[in-house]
């Protein structure tokens, strides 16, 4: 979390930000210093906010709120004696709250959102390196690999993270002079009201699985209706890049959205308004040309010429090239000129287990965050193209996703599989998986019953340190080994590095 500079964020009233958010206000006014939803971590002179959680309300913590020296609360019904904001939605009003406290920071920096089931951190990090590929503008990043800006990074632990925190990063960002935030949006942030109250100068479309994320949404319906909302945090006439070779995304896109639209397509949609062109993979990466079909309109009202634009991507996996398509759309809507989005996407460096080489040559370690099918079946479509002698695979079990999205994640490691000279070890990473990624016996079965079922020969190891271990045993030159897996696997490129003598040869 940032720090707040002295006189920055000055004490507010009650009163004031009663008036400012449409709470009603119960018993006296009084200065509050700060605001916090965790008891726990409530300072003196603090406005409590009463969040409901998933287990408990947060009103059964007013009490401890209160000892820890809250100044007053935030709560649905009226605390006798206390102080009291009432809500009849706290979630709802933290959020109101936090932008008010905050002076509404996402006033002074344009939000750039991106949203998808797959690719939103590659995308949101591509478009910052394009934003600022001319070198003159100051961007940051809200995203799963944390709060990024001016070379500081805040950890929030989520992808999208919560409303007060949310706006005490934009608040950070405006200080530093930012002048885009681009921000990943996830579904929880948008059921949470984590981002309530923002409007998006631009937004980005990657796809939509509708098997995603059913440990928190109770059907595919209900997720995607819930990601299709983030069209509605597009201010009027905000334009939005969408990947038109998904049929859900498309639909949706001209069902729901009424401001201008640019599809980009990696295929044969001839009625996409960009598509990329003469791709050209290797190993540092690719190489493509993006045509414009038609001019384009800036936010600021400007014109880009129909015309192609030759693009260096140094990443990995033609599903990146889909990714950086979108991200360079983006950006010359923002009113980045071309050339300067090219120079940006050039010097774009090697992303966080995301085709990540971890490893560079014997053998070839990748790292990739393969959560779901799709993932997997991009995974060897760009494996597929990299000569090798052996292919070693680790693969994590995905934890408190339920065993279904295990039985679909199976069968396509059980068709990576079937690549030449590859082995397979399996892993629950019970050594390296916290408690939001725990492996149940269900998940962990239902892996190994697909993979036996498809006749895939492959070894079980609980621990991911055994499972990474017996995958390196003997690996040489010419083979390629692939880290892949969710969370589970996120200490998998630390242990390898170790095993191989810290012989770190990964791309910068």
């Amino acid at each position: 979390m940032p720090p707040t500079t002295p006189g920055r964020t000055p004490a507010w009233r009650l009163a004031d930000l009663a008036r400012h958010t449409g709470l009603a206000l119960h018993g006296p006014d009084r200065e509050v210093t700060g605001l916090s939803a965790d008891s726990r971590r409530v300072r003196p002179g603090e406005l409590f906010v009463a969040v409901p959680g998933t287990t408990r309300d947060g009103a059964s913590f007013v009490a401890d709120a209160l000892r820890a020296g809250a100044a007053a609360v935030c709560t649905v019904h009226e605390v006798p004696g206390v102080p009291t904001l009432v809500a009849a939605d706290p979630r709802a009003a933290l959020a109101d709250l936090a932008a008010a406290f905050y002076r509404w920071p996402a006033r002074d920096v344009s939000l750039a959102g991106i949203t998808g089931s797959l690719g939103k951190t590659s995308t949101a990090l591509l478009v910052q390196a394009c934003l600022g590929g001319g070198g003159g503008m100051r961007v940051g990043v809200i995203g799963s690999l944390g709060v990024r800006a001016r070379g500081i990074v805040h950890d929030t632990g989520m992808t999208t993270p919560d409303a007060l925190v949310m706006q005490q990063e934009l608040r950070w960002m405006a200080d530093a002079g930012v002048a885009w935030a681009v921000m990943e949006v996830s579904s929880h942030g948008i059921l949470l009201d984590r981002v309530r109250g923002l409007d998006l100068a631009l937004g980005v479309f990657t796809n939509l699985v509708p098997d995603e994320h059913l440990e928190f949404h109770p059907t595919p319906e209900h997720y995607v209706e819930t990601k299709l909302r983030f069209l509605d945090l597009l201010r009027p006439g905000a334009p939005l890049v969408y990947n038109a070779d998904d049929r859900l995304v498309r639909d949706a896109v001209r069902a729901r959205h009424a401001g201008p639209a640019v599809g980009v397509t990696t295929g044969d949609r001839h009625d996409a308004a960009a598509a990329v062109r003469d791709v050209r993979q290797h190993a540092a990466g690719s190489d493509f040309v993006l045509d414009l079909r038609r001019p384009l309109e800036t936010v600021n009202g400007a014109r880009v010429a129909a015309d192609g634009l030759e693009l260096r991507l140094p990443l990995l996996g033609r599903q990146q090239v889909g990714n950086a398509a979108l991200a360079a759309v983006a950006a010359m809507l923002a009113g980045v000129p071309p050339a300067d989005v090219a120079t940006g996407m050039a010097r774009m460096p090697s992303i966080r287990r995301r085709m990540e080489i971890v490893h560079a040559a014997d053998p070839l370690v990748i790292d990739d965050t393969a959560g779901n099918a799709r993932s997997l079946d991009l995974v060897r479509e760009t494996v597929a193209t990299i000569r090798h002698r052996a292919l070693r695979i680790a693969y994590v079990v995905r934890g408190r996703r339920g065993p279904t999205v295990n039985e679909h994640n199976a069968a396509a490691l059980a068709e990576l599989a079937t690549l030449p000279g590859a082995t397979l070890v399996v892993s629950a990473s019970e050594d390296a998986a916290d408690d939001r990624n725990r492996v149940s016996d269900a998940e962990r079965d239902a892996v190994l019953a697909t993979l036996r079922q498809r006749g895939v020969s492959f070894a079980y190891e609980p621990r991911l340190a055994d499972a990474v271990r017996r995958t390196l045993h003997g690996a040489g030159p010419g083979d390629v080994v692939l880290l892949l897996g969710a969370q589970g696997m996120d200490a998998g490129a630390a242990m390898a590095r170790e095993l191989l003598g810290g012989r770190d040869a990964a791309v910068a």
